[in-house]
């Protein structure tokens, strides 16, 4: 004991000499549980148990509160990951809002830097697969699927503006060009295909999300531009939704993903039309204001009542 007291003040000046890391650990602990997570994948239904299904389009509205973890962060947070020498400080992922992951990750397939957190220029993930957008036809959202190398993957975000142009005379002429959306405040809106489906084989109604599709308009000046860009098949993106964390106000400790907020039906929503005998028409087709809002929560309470029609009690 008396050599430890002896010799702590030298200790201490060697401490304190030793270089300074550059390892930082942004919290209290290592926030590592997402990073190894998997999604829980979705029952498989045999036609022959199907009793009953119906599809259902509806839309999120991102800018509602209860909807707010798949709209924020605006700008990109990032973590440091690894140290100057390689060692894992903390390998949670950027945070990022829903249209952000899609785009960049899912569909530019962008890699990051786990240590920076910078865009690494010279080499590109995995590219998962989207389908382009008709506005006509958004039933089908399947029919027009874009490769892997399509330039038209890096323009899914374009859109018209008009801008005023000098005429050499002193006067200006409007004129449209190109432009592409660099903000995504701008996509406030989620349109969601899934089916609701009644298995009698473990007497439930379960529901599926099928297709995701981005939708926002663009104000600039005078101008209004919808950009309703594409469609992505929810199963192809399960493994990437499940892999980053978004905010939970309650609770940081508590992790939740993007996967876990549709799974588990953590989203506020309304419904815009069902599966129907007039090519799948729009319940604003037929109904507007409060009528149409009626009609969504007439076509949600129709699909509860088939499942508890089941039971007897």
């Amino acid at each position: 004991m008396k050599i430890v007291n002896k010799f702590f003040p030298l200790l201490v000046l060697i401490t304190l000499c030793l270089p300074i890391s550059a390892q930082v650990l942004d919290g209290a602990y290592m926030r590592e549980h997402v990073v190894e997570r998997s999604f829980v994948p979705y029952p498989e239904i045999r036609e022959a148990d199907a009793m009953y299904s119906k599809k259902i389009l509806r839309v999120l509205e991102l800018r509602e509160k209860q909807n707010h973890p798949l709209y924020f962060p605006i700008l990109r947070m990032t973590y440091p990951g690894t140290g100057e020498d390689g060692t894992i400080i903390q390998p949670q992922r950027s945070r990022v809002n829903l249209i952000w992951l899609m785009y960049n990750i899912g569909i530019l397939g962008e890699l990051y830097d786990m240590r920076t957190g910078e865009l690494v220029d010279t080499t590109y993930g995995k590219r998962y697969p989207v389908y382009k957008l008709d506005a006509s036809d958004i039933t089908n959202w399947w029919r027009q699927p874009i490769d892997v190398d399509d330039e038209l993957r890096e323009n899914l975000l374009a859109y018209k503006e008009k801008i005023l142009v000098p005429d050499g005379e002193g006067g200006t002429y409007e004129e449209t060009i190109d432009s592409k959306l660099d903000d995504t405040r701008a996509l406030d809106k989620l349109w969601v295909w899934e089916e609701w489906v009644f298995d009698k084989q473990r007497s439930v109604m379960d529901v599926q999300i099928i297709a995701i599709a981005p939708d926002g308009w663009v104000v600039k000046d005078e101008t209004v531009e919808r950009v309703w860009p594409f469609w992505i098949w929810f199963r192809d993106y399960r493994p990437l939704f499940a892999s980053y964390e978004v905010f939970n106000s309650h609770n940081d400790a508590e992790h939740r993903t993007f996967d876990d907020i549709f799974f588990k039906r953590k989203f506020s929503s309304y419904i815009v039309a069902e599966s129907n005998n007039y090519d799948n028409r729009l319940i604003s087709d037929y109904l507007l204001g409060i009528d149409a809002i009626r009609e969504g929560e007439r076509i949600q309470e129709k699909i509860s009542l088939m499942e508890h029609d089941q039971w007897e009690y």
